[in-house]
């Protein structure tokens, strides 16, 4: 069954502190920073003359992580979570498509995602993961799915992807997380990871998948379900 996935990543930020004068004029100074910080997030997309950010290679993050860093992930998943997409929420978003060249993306799969998708195995909350990587089991072959992406508007696409991917990233608190992923989760990893290495979903497409309007490719998922 041909379903549709919508793949996108975030940052933002915030805080607060006590009441004595001092303490008041950290606090607003870091309130300062967090707005603008909050401002400065927007969706990069190709069609904007300065995309560069989703053509390059994001930069490592090192721990333990700064001051900055921690904010920046506090504000993107603040940012996520008001995100929207034609097809509900949105179930990931890298650094990269939010004008920061990082190696942080965020991800979720609710569980009514079970109610769409039979490829739906794993469900999980609003995730962040920092210095993603991922290795194919290529024994478990590959599938093709339409894929859409906030930073390549109004489109979807038919992508392969491996049916089973080996990950491993790290987790706000520095712990290190590995994994076997399959199904959606496999391919939402696969979409965002590839975010982080300046790729785009339509950069995978083959002679053999269709590349479509969004509301072209609705009309194809919704004909082919019922078949």
């Amino acid at each position: 069954m041909k379903r549709i996935i919508t793949l996108f990543l975030t940052l933002i930020l915030f805080y607060g502190f006590s009441s004595n004068a001092s303490t008041t004029i950290i606090n607003n100074k870091k309130h300062n920073r967090e707005t603008m910080m909050k401002n400065s997030l927007h969706l990069v997309d190709i069609s904007m003359p300065d995309h560069a950010v989703l053509r390059k290679s994001a930069e490592p993050v090192l721990f333990p992580l700064d001051n900055k860093t921690k904010e920046f992930i506090e504000t993107f998943k603040t940012f996520f979570a008001g995100l929207k997409s034609p097809y509900g929420k949105p179930a990931g978003l890298a650094a990269p498509q939010v004008g920061y060249s990082l190696r942080i993306i965020i991800i979720q799969i609710p569980p009514e995602a079970k109610e769409k998708r039979k490829d739906v195995y794993d469900t999980l909350p609003p995730t962040v993961l920092i210095n993603p990587t991922y290795v194919p089991i290529i024994n478990a072959g590959e599938s093709k799915d339409w894929e859409g992406c906030f930073s390549v508007p109004d489109k979807m696409g038919e992508v392969y992807r491996y049916k089973q991917i080996r990950y491993e990233a790290f987790k706000v608190d520095g712990k290190k997380i590995t994994g076997v992923a399959k199904g959606f989760l496999a391919r939402l990893l696969q979409h965002e990871i590839g975010h982080l290495n300046g790729e785009l979903y339509i950069d995978c497409l083959r002679p053999d998948c269709r590349y479509e309007s969004i509301a072209k490719a609705a009309e194809i998922i919704k004909q082919e379900t019922k078949n």
